[in-house]
C-alpha cells in the first residue's frame, strides 16, 4: 500500500502560532492607541523642519520645541473660535440667497437655514453653539482621534519625540528588532522626506489654486469671492474631487446675482481645473514628490471607513509609507539573486 504523508507540529510550533495570535488580538484591540502612536510619530516628523528653523536663530531646541507646539495650538483655537463660525456664516448666506437651505431637510437644512431675521451675531453664535456645543478646541481634537486619554498621549508623545533632533529614530530602534534596524531606518528616513514634500506641494498647490479663484472671482465680481477661494484651498487637498466642490460652490454663489453670471463662473472653473491638473500637478509633483492622486484618493477613503476622523489625518502618511515599503521590497527583489 502507498503510504500517506504525515505531517507532525512541534509543541514549539504551536506555542509560537498561538503567541501570534495573542499578538494579532492585542494589536486590533489597541489599534487606536497604535493609530495615536503613528499620529505622533507624523506630528513630531512633520514639525522637524519647523523647530530646525526656529533653533537657527539661537533658541535652544527645548525652547524651539516649546514655542512651536504654543504655536500651532494658538492657531488651532483661532480656527476653531474665530474662523470656522464666520466660514460658517457666509456659507449660510450663499445657500440662503439661492432659496436651497429650504430644501436641505434634516442636519444640513439646520446647519445652513437660520429662521427668522437675525443679526450677524446671532448667526454666529447659534452656528458656533450647533457646531461646538460649547466644546473647547481641546474637546474637539479629542473627539477627532477618538478619546480625551488619547488626544492627551498623542500630545504628550509628539512632544517629547521632538525634543531630540533623533527622537523619532531613537524610538525606532528601541521598538523595531536589531535585524530589521537599517531597513526600517532606512523606509522612515525617505518616507518622512516624501510625505514632508507632498504637504509643501499640497500647500504651494492650494495657496495658488485659491489664489487664481479668488482673482477670478473677483473680476467676474461673485459674491464670497474670497470665502471660496479659502475653501478652494482647503478642497484642493482632495485630488480631482476636491477643485468640482468648490466650483459647485462658486456657481451656487453666482446664482443669487444671476444665471448668466453662474454660467460665466462655470466656464472659469473649468478652464481653472484644466489648468490646475494639467500644468500645476504634473509641474509640482515633477520638480518635488510623486504620491500618486489615485492613491491619495483611495486612502482618505480607507482612513475613513477604517478610524474616521483619526484615519482621515493620518491616511496619506500611511500611504507614502507603504509606497516606500513597497519600493524597498521590490528593490531588495531585483538586486536578490535569481
Amino acid at each position: 500500500m502507498e503510504s500517506r504523508p504525515m505531517f507532525e507540529i512541534s509543541w514549539g510550533s504551536l506555542w509560537r502560532i498561538l503567541l501570534f495570535v495573542m499578538l494579532v488580538a492585542v494589536f486590533y484591540a489597541g489599534r487606536q492607541i497604535l493609530l495615536g502612536l503613528f499620529l505622533a510619530i507624523i506630528i513630531s516628523s512633520g514639525l522637524e523642519g519647523l523647530i530646525n528653523f526656529v533653533g537657527k536663530i539661537g533658541i535652544p531646541r527645548s525652547v524651539s520645541v516649546i514655542l512651536v507646539f504654543l504655536g500651532i495650538a494658538s492657531a488651532f483655537i483661532f480656527i476653531v473660535y474665530s474662523v470656522a463660525p464666520i466660514v460658517l456664516v457666509e456659507l449660510n448666506s450663499i445657500f440662503s440667497g439661492t432659496g436651497i437651505a429650504s430644501s436641505l431637510g434634516g442636519g444640513l437644512g439646520a446647519f445652513f437655514h437660520l429662521s427668522g431675521p437675525q443679526s450677524p451675531q446671532a448667526k454666529l453664535q447659534s452656528i458656533s453653539s450647533a457646531l461646538f456645543s460649547g466644546s473647547s478646541p481641546f474637546t474637539f481634537f479629542s473627539n477627532a482621534v477618538g478619546s480625551v486619554g488619547l488626544a492627551v498621549a498623542v500630545i504628550l508623545s509628539s512632544f517629547y519625540l521632538s525634543l531630540s533632533r533623533d527622537g523619532v529614530e531613537r524610538f525606532l530602534k528601541v521598538v523595531i528588532p536589531p535585524a530589521y534596524e537599517s531597513t526600517a531606518l532606512r523606509i522612515y528616513e525617505r518616507s518622512r522626506k516624501l510625505i514632508s514634500n507632498w504637504f509643501r506641494t499640497q500647500i504651494l498647490l492650494s495657496l495658488i489654486f485659491g489664489f487664481t479663484v479668488w482673482a477670478g472671482l473677483t473680476l467676474l465680481h461673485v459674491k464670497y469671492a474670497l470665502l471660496i477661494a479659502f475653501l478652494a484651498g482647503i478642497f484642493e487637498i482632495v485630488p480631482f474631487v476636491g477643485p468640482f466642490l468648490s466650483g459647485a460652490l462658486a456657481v451656487i454663489a453666482a446664482l443669487s446675482t444671476s444665471a448668466t453670471l453662474a454660467f460665466y463662473t462655470l466656464i472659469f472653473f473649468v478652464i481653472a481645473e484644466q489648468f490646475e491638473a494639467n500644468v500645476l500637478v504634473p509641474l509640482l509633483n515633477q520638480q518635488i514628490v510623486g504620491i500618486h492622486p489615485v492613491i491619495v484618493i483611495v486612502a482618505l477613503l480607507i482612513g475613513a471607513e477604517v478610524a474616521g476622523v483619526l484615519g482621515i489625518i493620518i491616511s496619506v502618511p500611511a500611504a507614502g509609507i507603504f509606497q516606500e515599503v513597497i519600493q524597498e521590497w521590490s528593490t531588495k527583489r531585483r538586486g536578490a539573486p535569481a
